[in-house]
C-alpha cells in the first residue's frame, strides 16, 4: 500500500474530522507550504506568491490511497478543487517534503464563516507549539481581511452580447 503526503490548510487540519474521513491518516506535524499564502473564497484556498519567506501554515499528513479517495470526495475533486504538487517543510526548520494539496478551481474572494475559521485555527494550533499560535492567527487574519476587502469591491460588469434586445 503506497503512502502519500498531503498538506492540509483548511477543514482537514482538524484531527477529529480527519479521523472520520481518513481513519488511517497519520499526522506528520505542523508545517508550511513554500511559495503559497492562505486565502478565502468562502472556504480555504492557497494561492502562489513570490518570495522565499512566503508560506501557508498547514498540517502535514501521511495518507493511504483510500484516504485520498475519501478526501477527493470531500473536496469535490476535480470540480471544486484540483490537486497540485507542493513542497513544504515540517516545523520551523525541517527538511523539505514534497506532497500534494488541493487548490480551488474558482477564483474570487468571499469571507468565510466564523465557525469554519475557528476549526482551521484549532486544527493548526493543535499540531503547533504555543509559541507559533500568534503567527497562525496572523496568517488567517490577513486572509480574512483580504477576502472581506475584495468581496466588498464593486463587481465588474460583463460586456453585453446580443444587441439592444438584451439591454
Amino acid at each position: 500500500m503506497q503512502k502519500k503526503i498531503y498538506f492540509a490548510y483548511g477543514a482537514n487540519t482538524n484531527k477529529d474530522a480527519m479521523a472520520i474521513r481518513c481513519p488511517k491518516a497519520k499526522v506528520i506535524g505542523g508545517g508550511h507550504i513554500y511559495g503559497y499564502r492562505l486565502k478565502f473564497n468562502n472556504v480555504a484556498d492557497i494561492v502562489p506568491v513570490k518570495g522565499f519567506d512566503q508560506y501557508a501554515p498547514c498540517v502535514i499528513w501521511e495518507i493511504t490511497e483510500s484516504c485520498e479517495k475519501s478526501l477527493d470526495r470531500f473536496e469535490s475533486y476535480p470540480s471544486l478543487y484540483d490537486k497540485i504538487e507542493v513542497t513544504g517543510y515540517e516545523g520551523t526548520q525541517g527538511e523539505s517534503i514534497t506532497g500534494f494539496a488541493y487548490v480551488m478551481n474558482y477564483k474570487g474572494f468571499h469571507t468565510p464563516s466564523p465557525i469554519y475559521v475557528r476549526g482551521i485555527r484549532n486544527g493548526l494550533k493543535g499540531v503547533w507549539d504555543k509559541f507559533y499560535h500568534a503567527d497562525i492567527d496572523n496568517h488567517i487574519d490577513k486572509a480574512i481581511i483580504e477576502s472581506f476587502r475584495e468581496s466588498e469591491k464593486p463587481m465588474v460588469h460583463h460586456q453585453r452580447i446580443g444587441g439592444k434586445q438584451w439591454a
